[in-house]
């Protein structure tokens, strides 16, 4: 090789080296964790009960959406977030009513890991497959994974914690009693960015925690024990007795325990973190139609470019993450998507925020926008000056000319949110064994209103 031939070899390697430096500073690393039946008022940092040291920080650092929608059933908020769009673009109205072909199949959806993908990014999965369970799971599109599924060659139940069923690239995870689910996922997650700190990468972790579990000894659901962790932030070996309590710390922890690991390995200035609920907690939230105890739930965003704009009311709603995700990963593919994303608000830039977020259930439907909520039931929230759902004042009766004219510009917008089609052939079957146990929901309409219609 000649000096010139050389010099030119080395500036073209200099430059190749330039741009992959500037396309990772550009796309940044995103690491989207879906917490399981968590609501937003358990959360110290939304004022709950529950200490979340390593989220309140972040959400310091961050954002703290007040009023984030989730869906009210974990596999219908799961089919919104992969594909971006309301069931009734999609099919997955309960966890009983999920379309034939699934979305990882239907050549209408880009599911979001493969959308990462397209973009350039490493991908990885860990934790919890809820569509598609019994397949291979590398049908979402990740080139790395490690989830609670079956296998043949585990000694132990199907289990999600203690003693785990766990599958890894295809291949069944060797444990024992004492292993615990979510420990083997993160140190997976760990592995994974091990292998690609030098490239952008994209990590979903749809955690088990604080998702009950069912227990092969008395066959009832409960809360099970989680590792000991005492007041320096190491584990002890010992169990602390299982709670919703107990669980949400115990993610807590394994959440500052991935921040550890990106601040050692110097990637935390350009990774995102995502910190999110699939829908609320169980007895309180989960499944329910009435107010948006099920919808509410944490969304926490934070890390690399992120701005520190700390508690936020702008609404958004599960549909949003697909979009925003892209547009921080840079894709340039095709968005067919139902979402409105967010990316400008979060890394400072000008942003128009939704005027209103929807949900729908069953044949329900759920509409909001900043002053107004409009639930499952047809009951009408008047939400003006708090953003805490203990405290919205039910003027569903109301005859108040300022409430009634808020009703008719809600009944508007409902026009916009299509009903189920029963007779969709994706569905239908699904929809029949469906209405063999679930008959409708009886939703309210004012008075007025049918009069109006008349």
């Amino acid at each position: 090789m000649n000096l010139k031939t050389y010099l030119l070899s080395i500036g073209a390697l200099s430059l190749a080296a330039s741009l992959m430096v500037n396309a990772a500073e550009e796309h940044p690393n995103i690491i989207l964790i879906l917490s399981d039946d968590i609501s937003s008022k358990d959360l110290a940092c939304y004022g709950g009960y529950i200490k979340t040291p390593t989220l309140t920080r972040l959400a310091d650092k961050g954002v703290l959406f007040q009023t984030a929608w989730s869906a009210p059933l974990c596999g219908p908020s799961r089919a919104i977030l992969h594909t971006g769009k309301y069931p009734y673009n999609q099919g997955y109205y309960e966890n009983g009513v999920t379309p034939t072909p699934s979305f990882t199949r239907d050549k209408r959806h880009q599911p979001i890991l493969r959308m990462a993908k397209a973009a350039g990014y490493a991908t990885g999965m860990y934790g919890k497959v809820h569509h598609d369970r019994g397949e291979d799971a590398s049908i979402y599109g990740m080139d790395d994974y490690c989830l609670w599924q079956k296998w043949d060659g585990h000694d132990g139940p199907y289990a999600r914690y203690w003693h785990p069923s766990y599958v890894a690239n295809g291949k069944g995870v060797p444990t024992c009693a004492d292993d615990f689910g979510p420990d083997i996922a993160l140190q997976r997650i760990f592995n994974f960015i091990d292998v690609n700190k030098e490239t952008p990468f994209f990590v979903y972790w749809p955690a088990v925690l604080a998702h009950g579990e069912l227990s092969p000894e008395t066959n009832r659901w409960g809360m099970p024990e989680v590792p000991e962790v005492n007041a320096a932030g190491k584990k002890t070996g010992g169990r602390v007795k299982g709670s919703l309590k107990s669980m949400i710390e115990y993610q807590d922890y394994l959440v500052g325990q991935l921040v550890e690991k990106l601040e050692k390995l110097g990637l935390m200035e350009n990774t995102i973190i995502f910190y999110i609920g699939d829908n609320g907690t169980p007895g309180y939230g989960k499944g329910k139609y009435n107010n948006e105890v099920a919808l509410r739930v944490p969304f926490v965003v934070s890390g690399g470019p992120v701005k520190a704009i700390g508690s936020s009311d702008v609404l958004i709603d599960f549909t949003d993450i697909w979009p925003t995700l892209a547009d921080l990963m840079g894709y340039a593919g095709p968005d067919n998507t139902d979402g409105h994303s967010f990316a400008p608000y979060l890394l400072g830039e000008p942003f128009t925020p939704r005027s209103t977020i929807q949900m729908a259930m069953n044949n329900a439907r759920w509409l909001r926008n900043e002053n107004w909520l409009l639930d499952g039931y047809g009951h009408f929230w008047d939400c003006r000056g708090t953003r805490d759902e203990s405290k919205y004042k039910d003027v569903t009766q109301s005859h108040d000319p300022e409430v009634m004219a808020a009703r008719r510009q809600f009944e508007k917008e409902l026009k916009k949110i299509p009903l189920p089609d029963y007779e969709d052939p994706k569905t239908k079957k699904s929809w029949q064994r469906f209405r063999k146990k679930n008959p409708p929901v009886k939703v309210f309409r004012p008075d007025y209103l049918d009069r109006e219609v008349k």
